[in-house]
């Protein structure tokens, strides 16, 4: 785990996968997607404002809570989380109260989303699971084209996360093999 910071010195918190560096531990992103429309519709103020909150309640650091003191209605204490099973990846963590910022629809999900993959793999919703916040992601409007990859401006063509359409490497690139493959052909 690392603590990236956006604008306004936002801090979020993001995975990282090393080949050679391993850990005992397991992390994955939980996300909530939330459409807004009438009368709101600024997504991204509303992630800002859920990122300064959880950013307030933890001096400006990363907020860490276990699952079981989640479900307890309780914050997490640093002694209680030093003498955890479960050793924080992100040592800077501040051991909190993520309720306490989290939106009650979000925190909702991603409880059910828990409490669904330990029927999956036993144990995911251990009382010593540790949860990180915030972890944002501040998606752009969909640029409109087709399946060839064509906007409504001639020759201009957008691919991987600009386009609003990737949420990733993995997926980006797939857009830009495709996108050579279409380029190759044209060429002949």
């Amino acid at each position: 785990m690392s603590q990236e910071n956006y604008d306004n010195d936002l801090a979020v918190v993001n995975g990282h996968a090393y080949k050679e560096k391993k850990s005992d531990n397991t992390n994955l992103a939980i996300l909530c997607s939330h459409n807004f429309n009438v009368p709101f519709d600024q997504p991204i103020a509303y992630a800002q404002k859920v990122g300064e909150l959880t950013n307030m309640l933890g001096a400006g650091h990363i907020l860490v809570q276990r699952y079981g003191d989640i479900l307890d209605g309780k914050r997490t204490w640093q002694r209680e989380l030093s003498f955890s099973n479960v050793v924080p990846t992100l040592p800077d963590a501040v051991a909190g109260d993520i309720t306490a910022a989290m939106p009650y629809r979000a925190m909702t999900n991603i409880i059910n989303f828990i409490q669904a993959a330990d029927q999956v793999v036993p144990g995911f919703a251990a009382a010593e699971t540790l949860l990180y916040s915030p972890e944002l992601k501040f998606y752009s409007n969909r640029v409109k084209m087709d399946e060839s990859f064509t906007t409504n401006i001639q020759g201009f063509y957008s691919l991987g996360d600009s386009s609003g359409w990737t949420r990733g490497l993995m997926m980006a690139s797939v857009m830009g093999v495709l996108m050579g493959r279409r380029l190759a052909t044209e060429e002949k």
